[in-house]
């Protein structure tokens, strides 16, 4: 740790060096890993989390994924939702 820092709380630690959160990075990191999926990068098949949306109103791009829906809370902070 970075000695002239300790006395600041996380947030202005994260603000003084102009880092990310962690929750921050997490999302990030999810969405780069939808991606490698996607492109068939990952060693994951796209399938096994998510599947396209073949509804026409996709704003110009073919890669609009489905969101499920679902009645518990269960999977709301599951990696594919």
């Amino acid at each position: 740790m970075i000695p002239e820092m300790r006395n600041y709380s996380y947030e202005a630690r994260l603000k003084k060096l102009h880092l990310w959160s962690l929750e921050e990075r997490r999302n990030r990191n999810d969405i780069i890993e939808v991606f490698k999926m996607f492109k068939s990068i990952s060693a994951i098949p796209f399938g096994t989390f998510f599947q396209l949306d073949n509804n026409n109103r996709t704003r110009g791009h073919s890669a609009k994924v489905k969101k499920n829906r679902y009645r518990t809370d269960l999977r709301k902070h599951f990696f594919s939702e």
